[in-house]
Parts: C-alpha cells; structure tokens; sequence
C-alpha cells in the first residue's frame, strides 16, 4: 500500500470536510450580511485555497442564483414580499459541489469520526469527574480522625 493509495483514499473525505466547513461559513456570513454574498469570494475561493476543487464547484454560482430566483418567484405568486433572506439548505449546497462523490457515504464517515471523539470525549470527563472524586475521597479520609 503506497502513499498515492492512501491520498486517494483520502481525498474525498478530506475534501467533503473543507466543503462543510466552507459552505457553514458562507451561509452563516449570508444570514449576518442579510442577502447573499457572491459565492466565488465567499464560498468557492475558500475551497479552492484549501487544495480542492470538486467537480461541482463550477456550478455551485448558478444553483445559488436559481434557489435564490425560484424563492423570489414563489413569493411573487403568493403576492407577499421577500422580507427573509431564503438560502439553500447546507446539505443541498454540500451535495451540489459534492455531487459525483457519494455524500451519504462521506456523511456518515464524517458522523462517526465526530461520534469517536465525543466518547472519547465523555470518556475524558468522566476520568477527570472521578479522579476528583477520588481525590476528595482522601481528603475526607485524611482529615477524619481514626
């Protein structure tokens, strides 16, 4: 097994990764700014520094535009004004730019390597809560009279 075997291994979930991440911070700069940013600066620049560039990010700017024309229309049509800022969700952004690449499949890798981390992480706590209580056990001790 050589180095290439593993780069190519792990490219997909390490690019899945700089994808999410990406693409939380771009919505979540939208929904501050209050309308859509352009998404080249803010979204697909930010991928492409990272080393990536997945087959759908060159149409990611127009799947944008579109879910943002399709919300404009659905409110012409029910006769209401655009008040709130209406953006794709994060997991259909995620699968666009993602979209040869099986999403559910780097999905649920990513959820597993998050769910390791928060055992060892309750883990961790819960060594830390009973080397405390352990250590407060001695104290008690030390301090009754025998």
């Amino acid at each position: 097994m050589g180095i290439r075997y593993v780069e190519r291994r792990l490219a997909p979930e390490l690019c899945y990764e700089a994808v999410a991440q990406a693409v939380h911070e771009y919505l979540e700069e939208c929904r501050e700014a209050g309308e859509v940013l352009h998404p080249f600066e803010h979204l697909m620049f930010p991928i492409i520094r990272a080393g990536f560039y997945p087959r759908g990010l060159h149409s990611v700017k127009h799947f944008i535009y579109r879910h943002e024309e399709m919300a404009r229309a659905e409110a012409g049509r029910t006769g209401e004004e655009q008040r709130e800022l209406r953006l794709p969700g994060e997991d259909e952004l995620i699968e666009q730019i993602m979209r040869p690449y099986p999403t559910t499949r780097l999905r649920a890798y990513w959820r597993r390597v998050h769910k390791q981390l928060g055992a060892y992480r309750l883990a961790e706590e819960q060594r830390a809560r009973d080397a405390t209580e352990c250590n407060k056990m001695r104290h008690i001790t030390k301090k009754s009279p025998s």
